[in-house]
């Protein structure tokens, strides 16, 4: 494996910000506006990136809410040649070209939220969505979360989550909630790609709650043509029966999580996620490829005062069966949105052991510490985007040895608050093992 050491500054120069607000009564209307300026550098090039945005937010009337955030990027390089886009999505999330070293590039979010009832929310906009009590790796949708990973480090792609147009509901009683979205996702310009979430949720006690979720994802193709499907929009169908009905044609999946609350600042979480089994008792059969799951399981320590300081500590295990998130039909229905997965960003045959240690003392200074220990498989169906064909084997291996990755980061993060939105930081990730290198950020920038 070729060794990489990289070394990154982030400073936000010249940052601005300015607030406007109007209001009237219980309604109002805020609008904030900052720039920033950021230089990156490593061994082989030097970029920098010039940030404009905005957020909105407000209260149209007591129970009618909007969110919205909006930024312009513009990326300029010495040394690095942005390829050209062709903004198909499944190359990425894309962006403009500015001459043969620059590139410009957005990000948005609005929804708009109607508390119709006390116990009853209706949402659409373009967000994100996300289920689950992970704080590492949620593995039914991530939502926004987003890490830096060292193993898929690249200069010339823009690595955030995208965000979906949606629409859906929440009801929540003392006892059971259920959730219900439809979104739609971007894989070809000219082909349809949809996905359907909806959770059911029991909290059984004060500190214990669990929850049941199914997703599907389905598409067009060059082989066929297809719309929303119809019965994935009605509340309360289970997704099971409604993959039937269809013609057995989505990729559907489920997942089952926990949270268990213990003196108020633990918590013990868990996720188990099943794209597909041969059988209930399959799990560690791995004479079929099709035995596809995902599990994780974590513990958190939340703002536990001890002397002085807040403490926090992170500890998360995931394993993801080679396989999981992929489909045979291709990106069409594959758990992937421009490219990213809906799910953990780790893929399909993956580990990891994770572990943090915050330490903060009240909003003036906050330390972070991590390990992580990750096993990446490289092989056939260890990527989102593999295809398994009637011609292919049929069995599978996790974490075959000789095509497997092993690598531990460990990762140092300062953050100085001397002004309430005023912040300066550093981060230092280090990487050993069969894939080697370096990452230090330093920042400093308006934090809203």
């Amino acid at each position: 494996m070729t060794r990489r050491a990289t070394l990154v500054f982030l400073l936000c120069t010249l940052p601005l910000h300015a607030e406007f607000l109007i209001s009237d009564g219980d309604r109002f209307a805020r609008l904030r506006l900052f720039i920033k300026d950021s230089i990156q550098i490593n061994s082989d090039y030097i970029q920098n990136t010039a940030t404009v945005g905005i957020f909105l937010n407000g209260l149209v009337a007591p129970n009618l809410s909007f969110n919205a955030f909006a930024e312009l990027n513009t990326d300029k390089s010495s040394g690095l040649t942005y390829l050209p886009h062709n903004y198909e999505p499944y190359f990425g999330y894309p962006y403009g070209e500015l001459g043969k070293n620059g590139r410009t590039w957005d990000f948005f979010s609005a929804r708009t939220d109607w508390q119709a009832m006390p116990y009853f929310k209706i949402s659409t906009g373009y967000d994100y969505i996300s289920f689950g009590p992970a704080r590492r790796n949620k593995l039914a949708l991530r939502g926004s979360d987003f890490y830096w990973r060292a193993i898929q480090d690249s200069s010339s792609l823009i690595k955030r989550p995208v965000p979906t147009p949606f629409v859906g509901f929440d009801l929540n009683l003392d006892f059971v909630s259920y959730s219900q979205y439809a979104m739609q996702l971007k894989d070809r310009k000219d082909y349809a790609k949809y996905t359907h979430a909806h959770r059911l949720g029991f909290k059984v006690s004060n500190n214990f709650s669990f929850g049941l979720t199914e997703t599907t994802v389905y598409g067009s193709n060059p082989e066929e043509r297809r719309s929303t499907e119809v019965i994935y929009w009605l509340p309360f169908v289970p997704y099971l029966f409604a993959e039937s009905y269809g013609g057995d044609r989505e990729n559907s999946a489920m997942s089952a999580d926990f949270s268990w609350k213990l003196l108020k600042k633990f918590e013990l979480y868990g996720e188990l996620f099943i794209d597909d089994l041969n059988t209930i008792t399959s799990f560690f059969d791995e004479s079929w490829w099709g035995n596809k799951w995902a599990a994780s399981i974590g513990l958190a320590i939340d703002s536990a005062k001890i002397g002085m300081f807040n403490w926090d500590y992170n500890f998360e295990y995931t394993r993801i069966e080679p396989w999981v998130y992929t489909h045979h039909k291709g990106t069409s229905h594959d758990y992937s949105h421009f490219g990213n997965s809906l799910g953990s960003d780790l893929g399909p045959n993956s580990r990891e052991i994770y572990n943090r240690l915050g330490i903060s003392y009240k909003d003036f200074v906050k330390l972070n510490l991590s390990i992580s220990a990750v096993a990446k498989d490289t092989a056939f169906g260890g990527r989102i985007g593999d295809i398994h064909t009637e011609e292919d084997p049929t069995d599978k291996k996790y974490l075959n040895s000789e095509s497997t990755l092993h690598y531990k980061e460990y990762g140092l993060a300062i953050l100085f608050r001397p002004f309430s939105v005023w912040s300066i930081g550093a981060k230092q990730y280090l990487i050993f093992g069969e894939y080697k290198g370096r990452r230090t950020e330093i920042f400093s920038g308006i934090v809203w």
